[in-house]
């Protein structure tokens, strides 16, 4: 199934197998709802604000459906979850190693 209004993700990283393991033992699903996601990572986000965020640089996951329909609950792919949090996880390491040591910029 192709979105055609939808870009692709881009992500640095491939998901981490524990990152992977840990959203399945939470969600108990590889398709997951984007309104539990919300609720777990989002909170402090209203549902309509959640929704025009997903799919924008503020917040980049692709969202799917599991049928055509308008009324189609979304729902985020657990791999591309896992892979935005580990992408998230690796920039504030970076961040604070910078902060941390600012002469061992690289180059």
């Amino acid at each position: 199934m192709t979105d055609t209004n939808q870009k692709a993700i881009r992500l640095g990283l491939a998901p981490s197998a524990g990152t992977v393991e840990r959203l399945f033992a939470i969600f108990g699903d590889e398709m997951i709802p984007a309104e539990e996601v919300r609720q777990r990572y989002y909170r402090n986000m209203n549902a309509d604000t959640f929704k025009a965020a997903l799919g924008t640089e503020k917040i980049p996951l692709p969202v799917s459906t599991m049928n055509v329909s308008n009324k189609a609950i979304p729902h985020i792919n657990i791999r591309h979850l896992a892979a935005y949090i580990d992408q998230r996880a690796y920039l504030a390491d970076q961040e604070l190693a910078s902060r941390l040591n600012p002469g061992d910029q690289p180059s």
